[in-house]
Parts: C-alpha cells; structure tokens; sequence
C-alpha cells in the first residue's frame, strides 16, 4: 500500500473522506491512469493504493465468497429494467461465480474489514473509476445533507436498478437496489454490516444491493452519479462476469 497526496487548493471546504483505490498488482497501468483522474480534480485527497485479489492466484475461504450463486434475487430487478421484462432471457438459476468475480468481492471484503476499524467513513474506487468534474462538489453536498440520516453506504456511480425510496434532497436519494461497485462511500456501521452478512453469496454489487433491498443495509446514492466508469461495460475488464450470457444475448437495456 502507498499513501498519494493529490494537490489541490482545499481552502475552507469540508475535507472528503479518505480513497481507497483498488487495483490489481499487474495493472499499473490502470493505477496511473485513475491517478491522472484524481489529480485533475485540483483536490487535497488522501488517497491509499489497495491490493486487489487476484481470484485465479490467490485462496480465497469459501466463507468470505463463496463459489456459486442463485440469480433469483437479481431477477426480479433485470426483468423489469430490461426490455423485454420477464421474457428477456435472464432466468433464475445457480451459477458458478467467476475467479474474477470471487476476486473483486474478496478485494472489497478486504477493504470493508478496514473500515469497520474507522471512526469515519471512506471512500471506495475501483479502478477504472472516473470522477465527473462535479465529483468533489457534489459528493461534499450529499454529505452535509445525510447529517442525521445515519448512513451507512452512499453510491457514487451505479447503474439504478429500482425507484428510489425516497428524494433526501436534490443531491442524494435513498436507495433500493444498485448494480456496479464503482465508487461508493462506506461508513463503519455499513463495512460490520456487510461483514455481519458473509459470506459473499452473489456478485458484490449484487450482494450488497441485496442487503439494501432487504432493509438491513440502510444505502443511500448521489444524484445524479458523480461517477462513471472509465470505459465501456466489459472493456478491459478484468473481471468476467457469470451472468453476461443471459444479459449479452437476450436483455437489452
């Protein structure tokens, strides 16, 4: 791990929290790349490089990720975001999770027992995670409007899967069910109830938007995303993802 100073002119704005950016040991070159993106923000980020898990190399315990998943759940959100609703082809079924899916959760696993540690709360990038230019603006307004509604997990970027619960205020709502892991703030209270609930028992995003769904993860999202990811779903991606048949083939947002 190794700490970078990102410079900037902070003045009197409210500090944001600490990153976290995942990122795999054989890809420097994406590490770079999201270090380019953070410094173009002109902020003071205290911001953490953090080992990915590789998920073809390393052991990872069948009771932090385990091997295989049910898509029951996410079905009931694809088949309705998707045309096609309940014909589309995504059906519920077990699936074997991909090393680079049991990788990723791991990876965050990881970082959320680091959390769970902390008195305050952190922020998580994948990455190939890229901040908009309102990234840092915004991110410190939802902040300062979720004073008092105990947050535990506020999503950056995210692709929105059901309505949300209810409008916060016009820079944060409070969220159902989200997919992606992109950039994401996580209080402790949010990393011991995402480790209370191991293991990892679908892809992560899904687990944690499980956990959301179920009112046992209180989530919230800024809106509209401040982040995105770098390039399209898929490309140079080093995760491969068990469901894409189903999505690839007969889903179409």
């Amino acid at each position: 791990h190794r700490r970078l100073p990102v410079a900037g002119r902070a003045g009197a704005r409210a500090a944001l929290p600490p990153v976290a950016v995942v990122n795999l040991a054989k890809r420097a070159d994406r590490w770079e790349e999201m270090r380019e993106r953070l410094a173009k923000l002109g902020e003071e980020l205290d911001i953490e490089r953090v080992d990915a898990v590789n998920g073809s190399t390393e052991e990872i315990l069948p009771e932090v990720v385990a091997h295989s998943w049910s898509t029951a759940n996410n079905w009931r959100y694809v088949t309705k975001v998707f045309e096609g609703g309940e014909d589309c082809g995504y059906t519920q079924k077990e699936l074997a999770l991909t090393a680079g899916e049991r990788g990723c959760a791991a990876s965050h696993v990881n970082i959320w027992r680091r959390c769970a540690e902390r008195t305050g709360p952190l922020m998580i990038l994948e990455d190939d995670a890229k901040p908009t230019a309102s990234f840092a603006a915004k991110i410190r307004r939802a902040l300062a409007d979720l004073e008092g509604e105990d947050p535990e997990v506020l999503y950056l970027g995210y692709t929105q899967a059901a309505p949300w619960r209810r409008k916060v205020s016009a820079a944060v709502s409070e969220a159902e069910y989200l997919w992606t892991t992109v950039g994401y703030v996580l209080w402790p209270s949010g990393a011991r109830t995402l480790l209370a609930h191991l293991p990892v028992d679908q892809p992560v995003d899904n687990y944690m938007a499980s956990l959301m769904a179920r009112s046992l993860l209180r989530g919230f999202a800024v809106t509209p995303l401040v982040v995105n990811q770098a390039k399209p779903w898929n490309v140079d991606s080093d995760v491969s993802h068990s469901d894409d048949v189903a999505w690839i083939q007969n889903c179409k947002g």
